[in-house]
């Protein structure tokens, strides 16, 4: 039978202590006796089909660290010689995969129901879902310049050359740019796109790309958790938002949280430890509520 506890700290394993030279640690657990067989049964059902949800929360995370990592590295710059070029272009590069990993991720997750909560039993929502990922990312595109460099220049990075051209080490800080002229010799994109490159000046800035399309992401992130708030996890969040309530009168709130079998630990239990997530869930999910 399912029983919850919380997670009061760890201690040095009794039973084999040593591994690999390391000292291992098991954790102490207090049962929380005050919840009914039936309750915690429907709160493992609720935090199961959250997971995908609450690791998705995270999705975004690599795209705003790689967008920073840019931005210190530029300002971090004192010179503008050949290797501070390399570094700054090592650093924009990184920032344009991890955009295509994200937008990569989303439409694959969705295409084929991974990660997002829903199964081959209801693929209409996934339908609905799919178009909205559409939506969001061509209006992105269509509405933001920087975005739309940003895709010119990764395709380019991809397969022909390096997308930092020129470093400029300035009194108001430094900045990386790309050659207009160097793109429009390499480009293998429509006219359209051409044109798009033709009416840019002869040096294109790579901070404001990053600023830009970095918050065009972030609006595409919070697009698709909420859709999966509205259509596929209310009831849990509900669930989870009364569990909360309760804990935070006990007491238990900053600790992690477990369910399982009479201690014995199955090999994906299910934990809520995760109060930032799922904080975050129950914000958003609050906000549209108040909305309704």
């Amino acid at each position: 039978m399912l029983k919850l506890y919380c997670v009061n700290g760890t201690k040095a394993h009794t039973g084999d202590p040593i591994i690999n030279g390391h000292q291992t640690r098991e954790m102490i657990l207090e049962e929380v006796r005050e919840v009914s067989a039936s309750y915690v049964t429907r709160l493992a059902l609720a935090i199961n089909h959250l997971n995908p949800l609450v690791e998705n929360v995270y999705r975004i995370n690599t795209v705003r660290d790689s967008a920073q990592e840019f931005k210190d590295t530029l300002s971090s710059l004192n010179n503008d010689n050949v290797e501070a070029c390399l570094t700054a272009d090592r650093r924009f590069r990184a920032y344009v995969l991890e955009v295509d990993m994200f937008l990569d991720y989303w439409e694959t997750s969705i295409s084929h129901y991974k990660n997002i909560g829903v199964t081959t039993e209801n693929p209409g929502v996934v339908t609905i879902y799919k178009q909205l990922f559409r939506t969001l990312t061509s209006d992105a595109y269509d509405n933001n310049l920087e975005y739309q460099l940003l895709d010119l220049i990764r395709n380019q990075t991809a397969h022909v050359q390096s997308p930092v051209n020129r470093i400029h080490i300035g009194i108001n800080g430094s900045e990386a740019y790309s050659f207009r002229d160097v793109l429009l010799k390499d480009c293998k994109s429509g006219e359209n796109k051409k044109k798009i490159l033709r009416s840019q000046p002869e040096e294109i800035a790579l901070s404001p790309l990053v600023d830009v399309t970095e918050q065009c992401l972030e609006n595409i992130h919070a697009g698709l958790i909420d859709f999966q708030i509205d259509n596929l996890v209310m009831e849990e969040i509900k669930c989870i938002r009364s569990f909360f309530d309760y804990i935070i009168s006990k007491g238990h709130l900053c600790k992690p949280l477990i369910l399982m079998d009479d201690k014995e630990i199955p090999p994906n239990p299910y934990h809520i430890r995760d109060m930032r997530a799922y904080g975050y869930l129950l914000d958003r999910a609050g906000k549209k509520e108040e909305t309704i």
